[in-house]
This record gives C-alpha cells, structure tokens and sequence, in this order.
C-alpha cells in the first residue's frame, strides 16, 4: 500500500484541457509562462493582438545574448485528441512573418491543448522559422499537463485545475483525502471558478496574515473562493484542512502544533446573526491567535450584514487580524470580464442542449454587464432543474437575473409534495442532517407534505446537486443547502401559509427554531420565519427543555413584550442571570436581556436598581463605561447618570495610570500590545464626552495616550510578531476581451 506522504503525479492520462474553453486556456497558459518558464507576460486584446495572444516580458533564456522579444501564440480546440497540424496554423503564418520584421517574434512560441506529434513539431517549427522567427518553440498538451501535475503553484493560480481533473493525479493521497471532503461541499462548482480580484486578494490576505475574512452578499462565491484556497492549501502548503461550523468545532479540532488550515463558512449565522454563539466565539479568539503564530491558517466567510451586527458584539481584541485581513466581495465591484468569464464557464458547462444555449447566446453580453449580476443566479440560468422551461428570449433571460428570489420561490412552490418534503427534512433539522436519515426525521418531514417516508428518500437523490448537496466532513456524509439561499425561499414559502407555520412549530428542532423565528413586530434581516401571536403558547411549550441561555438571547433580540411576558411567567429563573454582571457589562448576554425587558415594560424596579449597582462598581473597579452606550444607557434615570459623571470625574479619571498598569499586568506575549488598551482607550473617551466639561491641568485623554505608550515600549521587547508563508499570486497584466468574442464557443 501506498504511504500516504507519497506523491501520485506520475499518472499519465491527458488532462481535460478542452473543458476550459478558449479565454480561460489563454489565461492558464499566461500562468504557465509566469510560474513554470519564470517569465512575466503582458496579455493583449484578442480583437486587436496583432497576432500576438501574449508576450513576454524580458529576455526568454535570461543572459542568452541572442534572446529578444517574444510572441506567444495560444491554440485552443474544446475537441478531445485533435492532434496540432500546420494546417491548423496556416493564418498565423502570414502575421509571424510581419511580427518577425518587426524584430518581436525572436521567440516563437505556441502554446496548445492539442497534442503534437514529433513529426508535426519538426513540420511547425521549420514553417515559422523559415517565416523569419528567430526561434519556434511548441509546447502541446502532454507538456501543459505535466507542469499541472508537478506543480501546486501553478494549481493555486489556478484553482480550476483541481474542479476539472482527477485529484489521484494531482495530489498525494492525504492531500486527496481533505480535498474530496472540502469539494464535497461545493458540488461542481469549482469546475466553473474564475480567479477574480477577489480571489487575489484573498490569497494575500492568507499568505500576510493566516487569516482572511471573506465578506459580501447572498450568492456573491464567498464560499466558492473559500473551496479553492482550502484545496489550494492542502495542495501547496500540505496543510491538514477542518471544516467547522462553530466555536466549539474550533477548539475541539485546533492541533498545539499548528499547521493546520481551518475554513469557517458563515461563522456567524447562514442568513441572520446568531447571537447565542458570540460570547462562545469570544472565548475561543484567543485560541485561534495563538494558532495563527504556530502556522494554522484560518478562511472565515459571513453575509456582510451579519459580520455587521456580529462585529458589535464580538471581542475583536482577542483576535485583532480580523480587522486587518478582510476581503469584501463587492459583486457590483466584479468587472465585467469577470462577470462575462463566470457566465460563461456556468452556461458552457451547464446541462441544458446546445440549441438553448445558442438561443440565448446573443443576450449573453448583457447579461454580463448588469449591475446586479450574481454568480449564483448564473448557476441557476446554467442548470435545466432551474431553467428548463424558462424562454430562450431576451426579455424571459434578462427577468431571470433581475427577480433571481422570485426565480427561486416558484421553483420550489412548483415541487411535488414529495421534493418539498425531502427539504422538510434539512430545513426542520436546522440545514443539517447526517446521512443516512434517522427514520423518524424522515417520517416528521413526509407527515408535513402527506407523502411517505420512502418516496421522501428517494427524492434526496433527486435533488442532489441542484437545491440539496450530499456533503462529507470527517465524521462521514450529511445534506446540506447547495446554497443557503435556498433556505431563504424556502422559509418564504413556508411563511405564506400559516398552517405550514404551524407545522413547522410542531416538526423543527427547537434550537433550529431560536435561529429562524422572529415575533410578530420583530424585523431582523434575514430572518425567515414571523411567528404569530396566535402561535406563542405552541412555541412556548417546544422550547420546554431548551436551557435558559438560549431563551435569554432570544428574549433580547428576536421576542415581542407578549412573548418575553409568557416566558418569564414560565421560567422565573431566567431572572437569576441579572443579579451579577461580568465586564465589560455590554458584553454580558444578561445585560442584554435587561435592557430589553426594560424596553418591553417587564423588568422590575428591584432587578433595575441591583443592576445601577453593578454598573457604578464597574465603573469604579475596571473604568467600564460601556454601559452608557445604546439600549443600557435607557435603563438609567437622569439621577443615576449624574451620580455615574460624579465617580467619572472623581474615581476614575484620577487613577488612569493605575488602569493602564492592571491591564499591562495581564498581557499576554502573543497578542500585539498596541491592541490590548482598546477598550480602556474606548471607556475613556466615552466618560470624557459623558461629563460635563470641566478644568483639569491635563486632559485624561492625554492622560491615558501617555500611560500607554510608555507601557507599549515596554511591552514591545516581548512580543514577536508571527511569521507567515507567501502564496503564489499571479502578477501578469489580466487579459481584456470583447464580450461578444468571449462567449463565441459557449454552445459548441
């Protein structure tokens, strides 16, 4: 048996170069010449290249005096094993011998998916040298596939390579192993990627700081980007890859000797904020910057909104990279080659015949340059299950992209009872359930439709690859979302009848439902579900054995004043968490709590004054004065602030120094020093706008800044930064093209 560190690269077959598509070749080999010739290429525009796809930049053999400019000329054929002939040729001849007299054709060279035969080689080469080239080099298929199969640089740059061919040959059998359990993940769609200023971004992000933050909109590739660096860092950096999807997932898996490459998809909620998680997201930061100085690499991906309302609340001092390593995905940012380039590889690749993708060929341009263009709604277009009965007509095409949800939420409502069902049964499990299927989830799921079991099962398959995925992760297989927009319709669908509602009251996970229900009144984005007044006491009752600290984060977020009374009245001991408070008070869940029952008109006066208590004690104590921010500060009497401005001027201010001592005591070498006085630099600020202004011989601004940076000084000789390993990024000159010449062999 093979040892599993040993390399597989020696398989011969040929790589299947023609699924490329011609624009997406040409850009493989400027990779090509870039990493495996060590040559930078400047790209042209393929309308008006003067016969030249490429040219490099510099001398091609380094000190050869005879060396000069050079052409590269890329032949594409989407025909499997049609060998290169000079035939095939024959119009590139005429414009090699006006390059030639220009003195930019020194170097010669074709690059080809097509095989090349010795003969044909020797044939070539001798027609473009007698055309007046200095020198005609061919590198055909067999060549382009053994710099792919021996180089992972080149594979990262790109990372289509590993959607297109068998990993056994691209990767050691370790590395294949994590590959196939991240791929898993994303079905097809890594075969369709394109390497976009987003995507290079975040590879810089990775290699300066082992940690990127990739941010943007439902359906902008965040994960999609996420697969290919994953699989890019099994590849190149060998590194052992965990999928989580939660704080506790993180800590469980960390390795104390690092190396490890750790990839988050939506940490902080699929379609809306889970707060339940931030305070266990808190404790495990200081972990994960740890990792990242032992060489564990973490990708993390959040809906931007959500990384909005999360970033509130997380204690980003316990991991300060998160804020000097994000990647927004702006998808009316992508350019319109880009967008063309994805449109293309999803309809050149997708099932529908040729005859439907030459019909809507020519809308295709357009389609590319709208603004609210997303990748996803690409897919879909691509994809019969999505499209089949869609119009191959320019108005049915454009009104595809521009109501992409209203697309999505007939598809599902045209399902059969029975695939609404088999989505039952993801959704009411929380968008998660192992395979194969406990019975009795199959059962809850097929009850709710009238449909059996049985016929519930069989439609899983059905949808696989199209709304569902059958997913692995290193405790074996689960479905999952394809996208987590599915989600979103389907939530919306199930909203529009409140029996349905009522059902899934009655069907779902009850720690599913603290994610997904709102109360009537209650609007939080991406929230799928209202829950109606009527509906409380059936709520209430399957939320029986939930523990309080769930009920708490719901209570302070996601209920109404009529809901938050019924809960209390079920559960008194929801009140024991508001008698203590830990600092600083704005990040304790309990706190939360009180400031919206008080909002709601339910806390009580003797539950209000013990916490006027604490706040002032923190403040004293640890100069916290977090509390005078948002919903807390509502929860104070005009009285109770003044005597909060009165141990601010008195209490506080005079002891900064001894502030910035305690916190310089309990620095912890790993972390930047700059970094460890925020939030005191923060409180500060806030209780010098609360006060009243008054005279003092030096501001406690001035003060704190001071005390701080003699503090930093010292701190400065312990801490080492850490280090971190370059991934490759290409720096050639992107190529441009007409739209309408990019998509001329997308039905072919």
């Amino acid at each position: 048996m093979e040892d599993s560190g040993s390399s597989i690269l020696s398989a011969l077959a040929p790589y299947p170069l023609h699924l490329l598509g011609w624009k997406a070749f040409q850009d493989l080999c400027v990779g090509v010449a870039e990493e495996c010739l060590r040559r930078p290429v400047q790209n042209f525009l393929p309308g008006n290249d003067a016969g030249r796809d490429g040219a490099f930049v510099g001398r091609w053999d380094g000190d050869d005096p005879a060396a000069g400019e050079s052409t590269i000329q890329c032949k594409f054929t989407s025909r499997i094993n049609a060998n290169l002939t000079l035939s095939l040729l024959s119009d590139e001849l005429d414009k090699a011998r006006r390059l030639a007299a220009k003195g930019i054709a020194n170097d010669y060279v074709i690059m080809t998916n097509h095989p090349v035969t010795g003969e044909s080689e020797l044939a070539i080469k001798s027609a473009f040298q007698s055309a007046g080239v200095g020198r005609c080099r061919i590198f055909g298929a067999d060549w382009i596939t053994r710099q792919i199969r021996t180089s992972p640089r080149l594979r990262m740059m790109a990372p289509r390579l590993y959607g297109l061919g068998d990993l056994h040959e691209l990767l050691d059998s370790r590395a294949y192993q994590q590959a196939q359990m991240i791929l898993s993940a994303m079905g097809d769609d890594l075969q369709r990627l394109v390497v976009t200023d987003a995507h290079r971004k975040s590879v810089r992000a990775i290699s300066e700081h082992n940690l990127v933050l990739l941010l943007g909109a439902p359906a902008a590739g965040k994960s999609t980007i996420g697969a290919s660096i994953a699989v890019g860092a099994a590849d190149i950096w060998k590194s052992s890859t965990i999928r989580a999807t939660s704080p506790e997932d993180v800590q469980s898996h960390l390795d104390p000797l690092g190396g490890q490459f750790i990839w988050i998809d939506d940490a902080w909620g699929n379609t809306q904020y889970q707060r339940q998680r931030t305070e266990a997201w808190n404790q495990v930061f200081p972990l994960m910057n740890g990792a990242l100085r032992r060489g564990t690499r973490f990708l993390i991906t959040s809906r931007d909104y959500i990384w909005r309302a999360a970033s509130r609340d997380l204690k980003l001092t316990n991991l300060p990279v998160l804020q000097r390593s994000q990647v927004v995905i702006n998808v009316q940012e992508l350019t319109t080659p880009e967008r063309a380039q994805i449109l293309y590889n999803h309809i050149k690749m997708g099932d529908h015949p040729p005859e439907f993708k030459k019909a809507i060929k020519p809308f295709l341009p357009t389609l590319a340059e709208r603004s609210d263009f997303l990748p996803e709604t690409a897919r879909r277009l691509a994809s019969k299950f999505f499209s089949a009965n869609l119009k191959a007509d320019e108005e049915s095409v454009t009104k595809f992209f521009s109501k992409p949800k209203s697309f999505l939420l007939d598809t599902i409502s045209s399902l059969s009872n029975e695939c609404r069902s088999a989505l039952a049964v993801v959704f009411l499990n929380g968008g998660k359930v192992r395979s194969p299927i406990d019975p009795a989830m199959l059962a809850r799921g097929a009850e709710t439709f009238g449909v059996s079991a049985s016929a519930t099962r069989d439609e899983l398959e059905a949808l696989n690859g199209s709304l569902l995925l059958l997913v692995q992760d290193a405790e074996g297989p689960y479905w999952t979302y394809k996208h987590p927009t599915v989600s979103d319709a389907y939530s919306s669908y199930l909203a529009t009848s409140p029996e349905l509602v009522e059902l899934y009251l009655k069907g779902a996970d009850p720690y599913s439902m603290l994610y997904e229900v709102v109360c009537g009144g209650v609007t939080i984005e991406g929230a799928p579900l209202t829950l109606p007044d009527s509906l409380h006491d059936i709520f209430a009752e399957r939320l029986h054995h939930v523990p309080d600290s769930f009920i708490c984060t719901f209570l302070s977020y996601r209920a109404n004043a009529k809901f938050a009374k019924l809960m209390l009245e079920r559960r008194p001991t929801l009140y024991a968490g508001m008698k203590s408070f830990s600092r600083p008070i704005k990040e304790d869940p309990d706190a939360t709590l009180l400031a919206a029952l008080h909002r709601q008109g339910a806390l009580s006066e003797e539950i209000r004054l013990e916490f006027v208590e604490a706040a002032a004690e923190a403040m004293r104590d640890e100069a916290d004065a977090s509390f005078l921010h948002g919903s807390l500060r509502d929860v104070f009497t005009r009285a109770e602030l003044s005597r909060f401005e009165l141990i601010a001027k008195q209490e506080v201010f005079p002891r900064v120094e001894e502030h910035v001592e305690r916190l310089r005591s309990k620095w912890d070498p790993e972390y930047p020093p700059d970094d460890h006085f925020y939030e005191l630099e923060r409180s500060i600020e806030t209780l010098w706008d609360f006060v009243t202004p008054f005279d003092v011989e030096r501001s406690p601004l001035e003060s704190v800044a001071i005390a701080i940076k003699a503090a930093v000084l010292r701190m400065e000789d312990e801490y080492e930064p850490p280090s971190s390993t370059s991934a490759p990024v290409s720096s050639s000159t992107p190529a441009v093209t007409g739209l309408q010449s990019l998509f001329r062999d997308v039905d072919e």
